[in-house]
């Protein structure tokens, strides 16, 4: 039960101190200033809380709008990337294609057209299958290429399919010639292939960085890759963009 003693008690303190604030102005102005006073210094501990709360709110924002912005100039830079490297194979292409048909020094391999059948993103031994075989007149070490570029060679055969191995390989091997000058190479497992010393060979190589690589097939001229060097040791690079809807077989070799 409520104590009716305490709530009429409350009661006159409450009527008093309205008369009192009534009856004497002044003491109503330093009142009222002192409780503004004590509002101002009770408020300002929860407004400076509120302000770093929405300041750090802000800063989270920020962070999640920018973290967003940055994931959408990363897609759209792999975006760039993926046409650079459309537009880097349909250049080397033309540019090959151009050295066919306005420079008599380049002759034509004889070569019959091939299709991928499987293993085309190279991901068990950096091997594929191709769709011509002993029928097609294709032998073991035939070349694939692209243009002129070499892509592998054919290791094994059927009457109808044929397993290329490719210059990524690190089973790959070849005799390349830089300047006049033959050396043997090996591949790696990546987009480049490692220079490997003649047998009883003391001779250190001359050539440099940008000289091209390339393997004679009679009269017929084929790239292979381009000289550069990685940790001071001379490297092979080979071209990380292989148009698999332009590969021929080189069958006259």
């Amino acid at each position: 039960m409520i104590n009716n003693k305490k709530v009429f008690l409350i009661y006159i303190i409450c009527f008093f101190l309205f008369c009192t604030l009534i009856l004497f102005p002044n003491y109503n102005s330093k009142t009222k200033l002192f409780i503004y006073f004590l509002k101002d210094e009770v408020e300002s501990p929860f407004i400076f809380v509120g302000k770093e709360v929405r300041d750090l709110f802000l800063t989270f924002n920020l962070n999640f709008d920018y973290m967003n912005t940055l994931k959408k100039l990363e897609d759209e830079n792999n975006y760039l990337k993926s046409i650079n490297k459309y537009l880097l194979t349909l250049t080397s292409r033309y540019s090959e294609q151009n050295k066919i048909f306005h420079q008599s020094s380049v002759k034509l391999p004889i070569s019959v057209g091939v299709q991928v059948l499987g293993d085309r993103n190279l991901v068990y031994n950096k091997n594929f299958i191709i769709n011509k075989g002993s029928n097609s007149g294709l032998a073991i070490g035939d070349y694939i290429i692209d243009g002129l570029s070499i892509v592998g060679r054919v290791v094994n055969i059927n009457f109808n399919t044929s397993e290329v191995i490719t210059v990524k390989s690190i089973n790959y091997g070849d005799e390349v010639f830089i300047n006049g000058k033959s050396y043997i190479v090996s591949g790696t497992n990546h987009n480049y292939l490692s220079f490997l010393r003649h047998k009883e060979s003391t001779e250190i190589p001359d050539f440099q960085a940008g000289d091209i690589a390339v393997v004679h097939l009679d009269d017929i001229t084929l790239r292979i890759g381009i000289v550069s060097y990685e940790n001071n040791q001379p490297i092979l690079l080979t071209s990380d963009v292989t148009n698999f809807e332009n590969l021929r077989v080189v069958t006259n070799d």
